[in-house]
């Protein structure tokens, strides 16, 4: 099975707790995937204002568009 296409956004929470942040939110989710303990993946089609909404979910936990920014 392939990846979905799009972007991705790195979110310093468990999958099951992403999962549950972005439960109806839409805006372009396309699958979320654990990358680690207490890190998650989530691929994602959204741009500008609609990205500033999914950023803004977790604005309480450290989010990078790239693998080695969200650190511990």
């Amino acid at each position: 099975m392939a990846d979905p296409k799009g972007d991705h956004l790195y979110v310093n929470l468990a999958a099951s707790e992403v999962r549950r942040r972005l439960k109806g939110f839409g805006h372009g989710v396309r699958k979320i995937q654990s990358a680690g303990k207490n890190r998650s993946l989530v691929i994602h089609t959204a741009t500008d204002r609609h990205l500033d909404e999914l950023k803004a979910v977790f604005c309480d936990v450290k989010v990078s568009e790239s693998e080695g920014d969200a650190g511990p």
